[in-house]
């Protein structure tokens, strides 16, 4: 009597879908985290709120810049103008990073697709997706009513900045529903990184305060770049000091709120047992001192000392301090993504990074149904 013998093998993953987009090599050979990923949601934050801040503003149209007098709506649509550039070149540089490191840059589009196709359209990688084309072609048409203005013998965009300035009911309920989205998208956007990274299986990482921290962290970016456009295309010394301290201001509280977010979040994990040698590393281990440096010190400390000198004395005799501290927050930013979070990637319990079993927020859909 002979005895079969039965082969066992392990069923394929009920998650392997026909991925065109994805990294080009097996996960266990390749980086968790990477530079350009770091960069790449640290633009998409400042690209996405500084045209949020510059929306909001422009409530108070016929605009006076950020809310002072200028002289003449021209310089006011110039500046406009740059702001809305800004969003579009640090969206567009973000998007690039995040395609190069996905590792099929020429097939990353399929990623909409995809969703689409397999069912994932609730997935936020798909929906941050969108989110990013949507403030993106926002800030395009942002750009374009304020290029009228900047350049009124265009005459087609003239016609469109004069509309959108103008104080009828019409173009007045337009503008609010385009600041609406604008603001919409653009949070949305900026919180998209924050969302991803805590929805996976690294401890420190599953933390509700990076969906915070991230859209806080591109407000003190978005504001510290907006300061700096004001020294330069407000030529009016009135305006340009009102402006600078407005910039400032939100800055201010935007590193203060990211200071706070950024304790809350480490703290979080000190507590949790498998995120602890993620904050150990961080404070202590092999990435304190440019935590302490970077983050802390140049990111946070000095540009907070040198824009309170700023409101307690005067813009104009201190305007020197504005790319300083503009330089500052931007390294501060990008060092807080980078080094806290690489932690978290290369310094982890014994879960892998890699199980797909995440809940998939906010429909709680799990990968692989």
């Amino acid at each position: 009597m002979s005895i079969p013998i039965i082969l066992l093998t392990a069923p394929s993953p009920p998650f392997s879908y026909p991925v065109s987009w994805g990294p080009d090599m097996p996960p266990d050979h390749q980086a968790v985290w990477a530079v350009k990923v770091a960069l790449a949601y640290f633009l998409i934050g400042l690209g996405s709120m500084i045209v949020v801040i510059s929306a909001i503003n422009d409530i108070k149209i016929p605009v006076l810049a950020a809310g002072g007098s200028v002289d003449s709506i021209s310089r006011t649509a110039k500046f406009k103008l740059s702001i809305g550039i800004t969003s579009l070149v640090a969206i567009i540089l973000g998007l690039v990073f995040l395609v190069l490191d996905a590792g099929k840059p020429y097939t990353a589009w399929e990623i909409i697709t995809y969703g689409l196709t397999y069912g994932r359209w609730e997935s936020w990688m798909f929906l941050g997706t969108i989110f990013l084309i949507m403030i993106l072609l926002l800030g395009l048409i942002y750009s374009a009513l304020w290029l009228g203005n900047a350049m009124p013998n265009i005459t087609m965009f003239k016609k469109l900045g004069s509309w959108y300035t103008s104080s009828n009911l019409s173009s007045r309920t337009s503008r609010y529903l385009l600041i609406s989205l604008i603001t919409l998208f653009g949070i949305l956007g900026a919180s998209y990184g924050g969302v991803l990274f805590s929805l996976t299986n690294i401890a420190l990482w599953r933390n509700p305060v990076l969906v915070i921290l991230f859209p806080v962290s591109g407000l003190s970016s978005a504001a510290a770049v907006g300061m700096l456009l004001t020294t330069v295309f407000i030529k009016d010394e009135s305006s340009k000091e009102h402006n600078t301290l407005l910039w400032s201001t939100i800055d201010l509280y935007s590193v203060i709120a990211e200071a706070i977010l950024t304790a809350m979040f480490l703290a979080i994990g000190v507590y949790n047992p498998n995120a602890s040698m993620s904050v150990n590393q961080v404070l202590f281990g092999a990435y304190s001192l440019y935590f302490w440096v970077l983050v802390v010190t140049l990111g946070v400390a000095i540009p907070m000392l040198l824009e309170i000198s700023l409101h307690k004395i005067s813009p104009k005799k201190y305007i020197y301090f504005v790319p300083i501290i503009t330089i500052l927050i931007l390294i501060g930013a990008v060092s807080l993504r980078y080094y806290v979070v690489i932690a978290s990637a290369y310094y982890y319990g014994p879960i892998s990074p890699f199980s797909p079993t995440q809940m998939q927020f906010p429909w709680g859909t799990v990968w692989g149904e």
